[in-house]
């Protein structure tokens, strides 16, 4: 099949037409695309930020659509089952880690961006264990960012086996903190979230966190060995001693964003009279996903979005470069 998708040929190009062939096979569904995110990750795969894009790039790594047809082997998906994909789209599912139930480390994983083409197109070919069958609950373009955003919070908290009632902190209050927040707060967990803007303190409470207002050095000195766990979420470079200090002796920090240069730690802080952890997460299992979505479902978990229609990609691509979007955006495909 000739699918019609938009692609970037060039760093930091505009999005326009691309047609590129793909067969179903047997273990592949085709799902007509719906609604495709734009989010941070995909104006950095524009812009090459990680060294690792190819062109030309398809964007898109967060996508809900229908099923349209299944290969021969497919029996847990049938045609008109609603779908969402994430980043990863193929995983070996022989080796180790994917024996592990771990297809995320897989070695021949195949992702949106370096390998693959993503969401923004009419139609996306993937392997049926990678379209994961969404509840009635998430039939909504709020529920797009669950597809790698939430996931990627989701899996790293669930990493730290947070005892009941945690004292935790989640580092920013964009698309990923947000979700980060309400997951937090669902569990029960007493939440508390840093931001350097003072007009996201409504909105935080909202979603069931005590707002801190990060910019102000003494907020943070007055929580020293407060919390069992913190996220962040951050892309912009911040002081990771002063929230080291926050951690209680055997607390966990992890990490499922980074600002593109370097960050300077004192290795001491996470031994000096204490056991504290910092870990990294990458978006997560099949596992994962299904128990991220179920528990999405379950306690009405979604994102703040704008939706704009696929014709206007190229100015919402601009939008989310420019931080001129403060939620989270998603393409509608009309057509």
């Amino acid at each position: 099949m000739k699918i019609k998708a938009y692609g970037i040929k060039q760093e930091g190009g505009k999005a326009e037409p691309f047609y590129y062939e793909r067969s179903v096979g047997e273990n592949e569904v085709r799902i007509k695309i719906l609604y495709c995110s734009i989010a941070r990750g995909d104006v950095q795969f524009i812009s090459n930020d990680w060294g690792d894009t190819k062109y030309p790039l398809v964007p898109g790594h967060e996508i809900v659509g229908s099923v349209e047809e299944t290969g021969s082997r497919v029996t847990a998906l049938k045609v008109s089952d609603l779908v969402g994909v994430g980043y990863q789209q193929e995983a070996c599912f022989e080796c180790e880690f994917c024996k592990a139930g771990n297809e995320q480390f897989c070695a021949q994983q195949k992702v949106i961006g370096v390998h693959c083409y993503g969401g923004l197109a009419e139609h996306i070919v993937v392997d049926n264990r990678f379209a994961f069958k969404l509840s009635p609950a998430l039939h909504s373009a709020k529920s797009v960012p669950l597809l790698s955003s939430g996931l990627a919070v989701y899996a790293g908290i669930v990493k730290a086996q947070l005892p009941a009632n945690s004292v935790v902190g989640v580092l920013g209050a964009g698309g990923l903190g947000q979700l980060a927040i309400q997951f937090l707060h669902k569990m029960g967990h007493k939440v508390y979230a840093f931001s350097h803007s003072l007009e996201k303190k409504e909105m935080i409470n909202q979603l069931g966190a005590e707002f801190i207002l990060s910019s102000n050095p003494d907020s943070l000195s007055a929580l020293d060995k407060k919390f069992d766990f913190i996220i962040s979420t951050l892309n912009a470079g911040y002081d990771l001693d002063a929230f080291l200090k926050t951690l209680k002796p055997q607390g966990k920090f992890c990490v499922v964003a980074s600002p593109l240069e370097k960050q300077s730690i004192s290795i001491g802080l996470l031994y000096d009279y204490a056991q504290r952890t910092i870990y990294g997460n990458y978006v997560g299992s099949c596992k994962d996903m299904m128990d991220m979505l179920d528990f999405a479902a379950k306690h009405n978990i979604e994102s703040m979005v704008e939706v704009m229609s696929f014709s206007e990609m190229n100015e919402a691509i601009e939008k989310v470069r420019t931080g001129e979007v403060k939620i989270r955006l998603v393409l509608k495909n009309q057509e």
